[in-house]
């Protein structure tokens, strides 16, 4: 692996524009036991702290996870609160996110044919500073369905091209262990939904829902900085699959992105509960359960304090064993978990079924987070841009869906029981990734690069990484 590790090093010092930057790989060299596992093997850290836009994109990632969780379990107070909607108006705002997907779709494939991700990550968090800030002073009904679909739209964009870059980056420069880098990239947000919930519960009973949306359009502008020097995020250079692309779509091309579609759409079935959660179980908390502030932050973050822990597991795992099952036990969890949020009410201590789900839908987010735009980019590698952003799109429809679903269930069957809807609902998405995967297989045989403890590649036999 010298060879391997030495050409990330060259590659960041001729990208490097000043000598400061260039004592990254010394201090990576400086720690080796923290890079580099015990048993020899590469460590993923290593490749992401070597790589100028790897780094830059991880703390993006962490800062822009930060910001939104700090808003997202406190949007649907901040509409019945603070605009006087009624809890099911307030479930139909998230319909508005439907707009999304066009924007994603249309900026992935800008990124596409320009050649520059990280141009389009940056326009799209001007966007969503844009977008809070006028949420942040809204006082009529009708602003916060304008801003979400005219500009935090375009802002869900941007984290589906750094995921490109970074894609982009593996292709020009694959390393052993692919998806375990794919998967700390990925942690990076989970880790600011570690602190992000509890911040904003407490910041928000203390200095108010709209300055609070105001700190996060201020974290969208924070989290263009990290990338600044990292180059363009362009696409591979000609000759490999990123780049050998026509520049519209035929109707063959149309009808070969159905499976990204569909395995999209099945994303949505088993993931659009997640916002039913996030809309109504801080509402469920604050209500009937009367938790303090504190608490409804508390298992709010626990969430994504677990899906850091699996999240390199699954990726692991999926080295392992394929992407297959690892993304059908994604699926059953997604059930069990909105079944534990339905089912609260029947236990002494409600408390603990919601830290249940909470732990079930962690490992949702482990398996699908890190293993899903992986499938996605696969189903299509030669629109590496716009695949990444139909399939992040998903959480844009997740909100739209999960709002529709969450309007009709407080109604009907009211909180906790509205998640049974949830459960039903993931287990059609369940069902629907089974049937797609006799069809198009999620996981794939090949060869891959495996370490010997003497540092020299050989041809792993087996199961390849999916």
């Amino acid at each position: 692996m010298a060879d391997q590790h030495g050409s990330f090093r060259d590659r960041f010092h001729a990208h490097s524009p000043s000598g400061g930057l260039c004592t990254i790989p010394l201090i990576t060299n400086s720690i080796p036991n923290a890079l580099t596992s015990r048993s020899g093997r590469p460590s993923p850290a290593r490749y992401i702290l070597s790589s100028r836009l790897l780094s830059g994109a991880f703390v993006s990632l962490v800062v822009s996870g930060i910001g939104i969780s700090v808003t997202a379990p406190q949007i649907t107070l901040f509409l019945v609160q603070q605009l006087h909607m009624s809890a099911t108006v307030a479930g139909l705002y998230f319909l508005t996110n439907l707009a999304a997907p066009v924007a994603g779709y249309a900026l992935g494939s800008l990124s596409d044919r320009l050649g520059s991700r990280l141009l389009v990550f940056r326009l799209s968090a001007l966007a969503g500073f844009a977008g809070w800030t006028l949420m942040a002073v809204a006082t009529q009904t009708w602003m916060p369905f304008a801003i979400n679909i005219v500009l935090l739209g375009a802002a869900g964009a941007g984290a589906a091209q750094l995921q490109a870059a970074v894609r982009d980056e593996l292709t020009v420069n694959p390393t052993p262990v692919d998806n375990q880098v794919v998967a700390l990239i990925r942690m990076a947000m989970a880790i600011g939904w570690i602190v992000g919930p509890v911040i904003g519960a407490v910041a928000g009973a203390v200095w108010g829902l709209r300055p609070l949306l105001l700190g996060t359009g201020l974290t969208m502008l924070l989290s263009i900085l990290p990338t600044l020097g990292a180059g363009a995020g362009a696409p591979p250079p000609s000759g490999s699959p990123s780049l050998d692309r026509p520049p519209a779509l035929s109707a063959a091309e149309r009808g070969r992105l159905t499976p990204l579609f569909v395995f999209t759409g099945i994303y949505v079935l088993i993931m659009c509960g997640e916002t039913v959660k996030l809309a109504y179980l801080p509402l469920y908390m604050d209500g009937p359960l009367r938790l303090a502030a504190g608490l409804r932050g508390a298992v709010i973050g626990f969430q994504p304090l677990v899906e850091v822990a699996l999240m390199p597991v699954a990726a692991k795992l999926a080295d392992r064993f394929g992407i297959r099952p690892v993304l059908f036990a994604g699926a059953a969890m997604a059930v069990a978990a909105h079944c534990c949020y339905a089912s609260a009410d029947l236990f002494r201590a409600p408390v603990s079924a919601l830290i249940a789900g909470q732990f079930l839908m962690a490992g949702v987010i482990a398996t699908f987070g890190v293993l899903g735009i992986t499938v996605a980019q696969r189903l299509e590698p030669s629109r590496v841009g716009m695949a990444s952003s139909v399939f992040l799109s998903a959480f844009a429809v997740n909100a739209a869906v999960g709002g529709f679903v969450g309007s009709l269930g407080t109604s009907w069957l009211g909180v906790p029981h509205l998640f049974w809807i949830s459960a039903a609902i993931a287990a059609t998405g369940a069902v629907g990734l089974v049937v797609f995967d006799r069809y198009r297989p999620l996981s794939r045989e090949k060869e891959e690069a495996t370490e010997r403890p003497d540092g020299r590649a050989r041809p792993r036999s087996g199961r390849g990484c999916g």
